[in-house]
C-alpha cells in the first residue's frame, strides 16, 4: 500500500485499528471485484482515507469494523455492495491509467508500458462503466499539463490545479450530498498530495529535466536532501499552510460525520503531521507508489491517487 494520508496506528485504539483496517481491505476488494485481481495492485492510503470519510457522511455509508482478511484475503469478494464503494473502485483505476499515460508522455518508459498492459483490462472496463469520469480526468489533466508548459513556480497553485479534477469526479460520485466542507477538505488534500510528491520528487525531475514548481528557474542542484536544506523555510511555509488548511476544513466537516471520528482526527492531526517531516527528512521515499513498481518514481498528474 502506498501514500501519504496515513494514521499513527501506535495511537489508535484496537477498535479503530480494527475499522481503519476493515475500509482498507474493502477499498482492495472493489478493486478485485469490479476490475479483477491486477487491479487491487493500486489500492492506496488516500483512496481508503476518501472510503472512510465519504462513506461516514453519506446516508448509503458502511461502517465497517472488521478487516475481511486471512490467508489469500486478495482472493475473496467483496461482502459489502454500494454504488459508492463500486464508483470510488473504478475512480481508482482510471486515476492509476492516467498517471501511467502522464509517465510515458515524459519520455519512452517501458516499465509505464509495462504498467499500462499490466493493467489494460482494468483500465478498459472502468472506461466504459464510467466514461464521464475518463472525460474529466483527461480535462483536468490537460489543464495541468497547461500550467507545467507556462512553467508556473507557485506548488500551491498547481495542487489546486491537480485537484481539479478529482472535485469534479468526486462531485459525480456524491451527487445530491456534495457539500462546500467535503470540497474543502478534498480540494486541500488532493494539494498536499500534489505538493508532497513534488518534495519526493525532486531529485528524480532534476536529473531527468521533468517539471516541478520547486525547480523551475533552479540552476544548480546537488541532492534533495541539500535542496530541502536549504530552502526549508520556504518549502515548510507551503507545506505548513496547506495542513493548516485541511485541519481547518476537516474541522468544519466533522459535525457531520455519522462514524469514525477518531479514526478520521487520527489521521488528519496525527498522520498528516508525521508524514509531512518524514518526507522534510529528504532522507528517502515516504512510500512507494503502485508507479513505482513500473516506473521508479510517484508522478503528480492530475490523476495522482486521491
Amino acid at each position: 500500500m502506498f501514500g501519504y494520508t496515513v494514521p499513527l496506528e501506535p495511537m489508535m485504539s484496537s477498535k479503530d485499528t480494527l475499522a481503519y483496517r476493515g475500509y482498507y481491505c474493502e477499498t482492495c476488494h472493489q478493486l478485485r471485484d469490479g476490475y479483477g485481481v491486477m487491479s487491487t495492485i493500486i489500492v492506496s492510503y488516500e483512496m481508503t482515507f476518501a472510503n472512510i470519510i465519504l462513506n461516514s457522511v453519506m446516508d448509503e455509508g458502511v461502517m465497517i469494523d472488521v478487516p475481511d482478511t486471512g490467508r489469500f484475503c486478495v482472493m475473496r469478494h467483496s461482502r459489502r455492495h454500494t454504488e459508492l464503494l463500486k464508483r470510488l473502485a473504478a475512480y481508482t483505476v482510471l486515476v492509476a491509467n492516467n498517471d501511467l499515460v502522464d509517465d510515458r508522455m515524459d519520455g519512452p518508459s517501458v516499465k509505464s508500458n509495462f504498467g499500462l498492459l499490466w493493467l489494460n483490462r482494468s483500465i478498459e472496463r472502468a472506461k466504459r462503466d464510467y466514461p464521464l469520469y475518463d472525460e474529466l480526468i483527461m480535462k483536468g489533466y490537460e489543464l495541468l499539463r497547461a500550467k507545467e508548459a507556462e512553467g508556473c513556480s507557485d506548488p500551491i497553485e498547481m495542487g489546486r490545479t491537480s485537484a481539479t479534477s478529482m472535485i469534479w469526479v468526486l462531485k459525480e460520485i456524491v451527487g445530491d450530498e456534495w457539500t462546500d466542507e467535503l470540497e474543502e477538505l478534498f480540494l486541500n488534500m488532493g494539494i498536499w498530495v500534489y505538493v508532497m510528491d513534488a518534495v519526493e520528487d525532486l531529485e528524480d525531475d532534476f536529473r531527468k529535466g521533468q517539471y516541478n514548481p520547486f525547480l523551475v528557474g533552479v540552476e544548480e542542484f546537488t541532492n534533495a536532501k541539500d535542496f530541502i536544506t536549504a530552502n526549508v523555510y520556504s518549502i515548510s511555509e507551503v507545506l505548513g499552510t496547506i495542513v493548516g488548511r485541511i485541519q481547518s476544513a476537516y474541522l468544519a466537516l466533522r459535525p457531520s460525520m455519522k462514524a469514525n471520528v477518531d479514526i478520521a482526527d487520527n489521521i488528519i492531526y496525527q498522520g498528516v503531521p508525521v508524514s509531512v517531516r518524514k518526507v522534510m527528512s529528504g532522507n528517502s521515499k515516504m512510500q512507494a507508489s503502485f508507479r513505482n513498481l513500473f516506473a521508479g518514481r510517484i508522478n503528480r498528474s492530475i490523476g495522482s491517487q486521491f
